[in-house]
């Protein structure tokens, strides 16, 4: 079978961690995405790319803007990247992953049967799994216990009785912890990274939690080879590394590769009881279906974000911050 073509892309979330690499790597290609963001103003370094991106402002919870747009361009693949990550008092948390994650990705599941996409991309999240102890495969049931998974859970069935229903085009692409340069620095490793190039304390928790780490790139390969693949409709797949590191290896792993003489504070930092279970992926999926395995191991997907670190810490001024509730920083978040 032939594989789909990338020729009209449209993403949204472009302006978060994952989305805009995934801009640059299809720019670097020759592809000219469309953009959709509820901001006007193009951040760094999207701006940088000037018109080999194409840009459309539309805030996803208006559906009128979502429907104008798409239906201006219409794209024949749909990379859809947005979302919040809801953290916060739980009441709160609750509404606004329900209003920023699955009203969105309805509507997009809905846009997408009207337009005739070929393939649409949901970016589903590790913590749709819960607590189990892993490796997870795609086929567990699911017991999300933060307001983010289980928004994303549900935007994730939905999409799949879509599927079932209508044929719906979508597949769930389910990135574990993404990492690597340009990270915003609230996530563990930009922040101990940060503070190890600094040379300041740096806070964590015990540390003995274990994430699949998989760096960025290798996110963004999966993606696109999910986006292109024929025949995997209504699939749900893993990107992950298939390790679980222990967050007190990781933070020393940094502290060697930095040379950094700052205090590593193992246990000064409180962990909530939703941060301290394990996450651990069966990337066996992703071999199949896609073709798809990592390339980038931990340490020189850190030595790789040391690097960029140090670099900006040169350079006059940072990129600027993305846009939080068009695009998560990633899909887990731990002390």
């Amino acid at each position: 079978m032939t594989a789909l073509s990338l020729n009209n892309v449209a993403i949204t979330g472009a302006t978060g961690f994952i989305g805009r690499h995934l801009v640059e790597a299809l720019v670097v290609a020759g592809y000219r995405p469309l953009v959709i963001s509820r901001a006007w103003a193009r951040p760094e370094p999207l701006a940088a790319l000037g018109d080999r991106v194409r840009w459309a402002q539309a805030d996803l919870i208006d559906n009128d803007a979502l429907r104008s747009v798409l239906e201006r361009e219409p794209p024949t693949v749909v990379f859809h990247l947005a979302g919040t990550l809801g953290r916060g008092e739980a009441t709160r948390a609750v509404i606004e992953c329900v209003e920023g994650n699955l009203f969105p990705s309805v509507r997009m599941l809905e846009a997408a049967m009207r337009l005739g996409v070929t393939r649409l991309i949901l970016i589903g999240s590790a913590e749709e799994y819960g607590d189990y102890s892993g490796p997870f495969h795609e086929d567990l049931r699911l017991r999300p216990l933060s307001p983010y998974g289980v928004s994303k859970a549900a935007a994730t069935q939905f999409a799949l009785a879509m599927h079932a229903r209508t044929a719906c085009p979508v597949v769930i692409v389910r990135p574990f912890t993404a990492y690597g340069p340009a990270q915003p620095k609230a996530m563990f490793v930009a922040e101990a990274v940060d503070c190890a190039i600094k040379n300041v304390p740096f806070r964590m928790s015990q540390g003995n939690q274990r994430r699949d780490l998989v760096y960025v790139t290798d996110v963004v390969r999966g993606l696109l080879a999910a986006a292109t693949t024929p025949g995997i409709e209504g699939r749900v797949i893993n990107l992950g590394s298939g390790h679980a590191y222990r967050l007190r290896d990781v933070a020393e792993r940094i502290w060697d590769l930095t040379g950094t003489s700052a205090p590593l504070l193992v246990g000064a930092r409180h962990a909530s009881a939703d941060q301290l279970y394990d996450t651990w992926a069966d990337i066996g999926a992703a071999r199949v279906l896609i073709g798809w395995e990592p390339t980038i191991g931990l340490d020189d997907g850190l030595r790789a974000t040391i690097a960029w670190a140090r670099e900006q810490r040169l350079a006059p001024e940072g990129p600027a911050k993305a846009d939080a509730t068009q695009g998560p920083a990633e899909t887990g978040r731990y002390a």
